[in-house]
């Protein structure tokens, strides 16, 4: 019995200290839930019908749901670089994807203005990896069916930083109600005429290949769709979403500042990944010297950047599409 006892305390402490790394804000619409860890998105839920619209991760496929990409976007080449002749290893999808956000700023938690700030200041830790000093704002705020995904960095050092960054949200794609990879579509809000840059290794290759001709529907099956990204730099399209067929998006993403953007959906998985990026991923034949990436963002010392892309939710859609 003290053995029983004792078993559902831990559990309880277990699930008690899992929820104090979850902050939750809601209004009328929408529920969102954000880890303090990382300041990953966990949760977009429409609340009347009880429909999750962010992938839930899968080991099997993909166990993340929505990192956040800074100062790198995926990855440097070789995974290291080096700044005033000295190298420094930086870590797969950047510091932001690991780092302990603390809770800067909480309205309430029902008001259709809801907003949650966290936010991630530069240690001695994170200077082993990248020598600047920065705070890296990230907020999320609801307004109707909207989720504003909105960033804030600042460069607290006395030296010009470089950097990149980008969001990762997967949505879901699931193969239910004896639907397949072909019933979903990428939908664009322009017709494209466009190549893309081909990624390999998440590097940027010096090659492009034909991609869209003024389409504005892309199906996840068609063979166009490699295992790597596609990214598509400063498109005409701004709003990118997922839909059914012949159906309007259940999801869309505005890209709004972020001039670039990464389309992640590996064949025979049930989610996509539509990545806003500010600059874009590293170049396969990249210099090591940070210094001489020249794509990167430089902020001034004391200078502060905002970027902001918005996710949008349609309820009717999303009932169609993910009602089980």
């Amino acid at each position: 019995m003290k053995y029983l006892l004792s078993l559902l305390l831990s559990q309880f402490a277990l699930t008690l200290a899992s929820h104090d790394h979850m902050v939750t804000i809601q209004n009328n619409e929408l529920s969102v839930t954000v880890a303090k860890h990382g300041a990953e998105l966990q949760s977009i839920k429409h609340i009347k019908t009880d429909i999750e619209y962010l992938w839930q991760g899968d080991p099997e496929y993909w166990e993340k749901r929505s990192p956040n990409m800074f100062p790198v976007n995926v990855r440097f080449k070789d995974n290291r670089f080096s700044y005033k002749g000295k190298e420094y290893e930086m870590p797969r999808m950047g510091l932001a994807v690991n780092g302990a956000f603390e809770v800067h700023e909480q309205t309430g938690k029902k008001r259709d203005d809801a907003k949650l700030v966290l936010s991630l200041k530069s240690s001695k830790e994170t200077l082993k990896y990248y020598p600047f000093p920065f705070e890296l704002r990230v907020i999320s705020q609801l307004k109707g069916l909207k989720l504003h995904q909105k960033y804030r960095v600042t460069n607290t050092g006395n030296e010009t930083m470089p950097f990149a960054l980008g969001g990762h949200p997967g949505f879901r794609a699931p193969f239910i109600k004896r639907r397949y990879r072909s019933d979903y579509q990428y939908t664009f809000s322009e017709k494209l005429h466009v190549r893309r840059n081909v990624i390999s290794d998440s590097l940027i290759q010096d090659e492009q290949v034909d991609f869209l001709n003024k389409e504005d529907r892309l199906s996840l099956s068609d063979d166009r769709i490699p295992i790597g990204g596609m990214l598509l730099m400063d498109p005409e399209a701004r709003v990118i979403g997922l839909a059914l067929k012949r159906r309007n998006p259940y999801v869309t993403l505005d890209l709004r500042d972020f001039p670039n953007v990464n389309l992640w959906s590996p064949p025979g998985r049930p989610y996509l990944a539509i990545e806003p990026m500010v600059a874009h991923h590293d170049l396969a034949e990249s210099p090591l010297a940070i210094e001489k990436k020249d794509y990167l963002i430089r902020l001034e010392p004391e200078e502060t950047r905002a970027y902001t892309y918005t996710i949008m939710i349609d309820s009717k859609e999303g009932k169609r599409a993910l009602g089980e």
